[in-house]
């Protein structure tokens, strides 16, 4: 025998849960004499049992014609996974919209009821139900049995219409999941400190400043009285501004090495949505989850979302660099902005950065500097020099693709060490994807 519905399923699987307890002494079902009871050994034994013959049905009913057996096919459920679907969906119809908004009427949580993970279920995998938590309720969650569970079950046509909803309800569970909070940044672990930057004087400085105004905030807001004076805006919140491959994402990561922080940086991806209101939630939530970490915000290309309100003619555009703007008044960790545009900037979103640091190409001396750094001692021929290479113009990040070049070059002809000719070639591939624009047409930096 087979189940030709889930219905059948569901009459089966509820057929044992008439039976309850009375005072401890045993069970009673509906088909006992009133004050009739049953050995609880007995009523768990009968439960075992029953519950295999369902199973017997279920793992039968998988391999049939019938619409469940199509149903089962293409949906491989285990049967533990299939008693969640046939809950959730009793729930669903027991409940109004009104009380699952609000998180009225709530009940165990079905998935720890049959001991399924949703996160590893096939439920999840296969977009039959979803995870949505409730906004009025951070801390309780819903589950939505989708449109394609139900009709697939109820063996009805799924429309474009039933598929619109469901892509829905797939956006709102994303919006407060793990997975969507993890994938609006990515932490790192920096390893390179204020000695791995080969930057002018002046400009570490600057950086063992900011450096000092979070090291010693104590001293500073507290002792010297600032704590009274100034109380928005006590963030360090860093500017820096140059051209690419000048050393802005280095020296974030030192900052962050100096401080023993995490980097987390910001996904400009994943941070904007086409869902209103969305982006700003998202900008909240990077300052709300770098404050838990107590990690360095870093903002890579900060133009993108810092853009000068006065140029903008959209209302969500003009939200995002509000909000933005609101976040940094009462930020009080370390975050940072780099950007190649700084002129794209809000000059208000300027006036909160209490610092400004210009980076430049490097000087003859210091291409020197950083070519000797990236380049691996053990890896170098012993007599390579690295003096008199025509490096003018290559920026920092440059000169690392012309070390990884090289190696690569050195690699293909089987070389033991990289020689002088090895990173000339390599300088030579670097210049020739390089170009500037000049009378409105690209002209490439020989």
């Amino acid at each position: 025998m087979i189940y030709s519905s889930y219905m059948q399923v569901a009459k089966d699987i509820n057929y044992m849960e008439q039976f309850g307890a009375d005072e401890g002494r045993g069970f009673y079902g509906s088909y006992y004499e009133p004050g009739e009871y049953v050995d609880r050994r007995t009523i768990n034994k009968l439960k075992k049992e029953w519950t295999k013959h369902v199973k017997e049905k279920y793992e039968l009913t998988k391999k049939s014609k019938g619409p469940l057996g199509r149903f089962l096919a293409a949906y491989p459920l285990r049967f533990k996974e299939f008693c969640v679907l046939l809950d959730l969906i009793e729930e669903n119809n027991e409940r109004s919209d009104f009380e699952i908004d609000n998180g009225m009427k709530e009940g165990k949580d079905i998935f720890k009821k049959h001991r399924v993970r949703y996160e590893s279920s096939q439920l999840r995998r296969f977009g039959l139900v979803y995870k949505i938590v409730n906004p009025l309720r951070p801390m309780k969650t819903v589950y939505e049995v989708s449109y394609k569970a139900q009709l697939a079950l109820k063996n009805r046509k799924y429309t474009d219409e039933y598929r619109q909803l469901d892509m829905a309800l797939e956006e709102e569970s994303k919006r407060n999941s793990p997975d969507e909070l993890d994938s609006l940044y990515y932490v790192s672990e920096p390893e390179a400190d204020l000695s791995d930057l080969v930057a002018p004087r002046e400009l570490k400085e600057k950086l063992r400043s900011a450096l000092s105004r979070e090291t010693k905030k104590e001293q500073i807001f507290r002792k010297w009285g600032f704590g009274k004076v100034i109380k928005y805006g006590r963030g360090t919140t860093l500017n820096f501004r140059g051209p690419p491959g000048t050393g802005k994402t280095l020296a974030a990561h030192c900052i962050a090495k100096e401080l023993n922080r995490k980097l987390l940086t910001v996904r400009y991806d994943q941070l904007q949505s086409s869902f209103i209101s969305m982006t700003e939630k998202h900008i909240h939530m990077v300052f709300k989850i770098a404050k838990t970490k107590n990690a360095v915000l870093f903002f890579d290309e900060a133009d993108a979302i810092a853009l000068n309100r006065s140029g903008l003619q959209r209302s969500w555009e003009m939200s995002q660099v509000n909000t933005l703007l609101k976040e940094l008044e009462r930020f009080e960790g370390v975050c940072i902005f780099a950007t190649n545009l700084a002129e794209k900037y809000d000059p208000a979103f300027e006036r909160r950065l209490t610092m400004h640091i210009d980076f430049n190409l490097p000087d003859t001396a210091q291409r020197v500097e950083i070519l000797r750094k990236v380049l691996p001692k053990k890896a170098r021929d012993k007599d390579l020099s690295l003096e008199g290479l025509n490096l003018e113009g290559l920026s920092g990040g440059d000169l690392k693709n012309v070390a990884l070049n090289a190696a690569g070059i050195a690699a293909k002809e089987d070389s033991e060490k990289i020689r002088r000719s090895h990173i000339e070639e390599a300088i030579r591939i670097v210049r020739s994807g390089r170009y500037a624009e000049k009378d409105g047409e690209a002209t490439y930096l020989g």
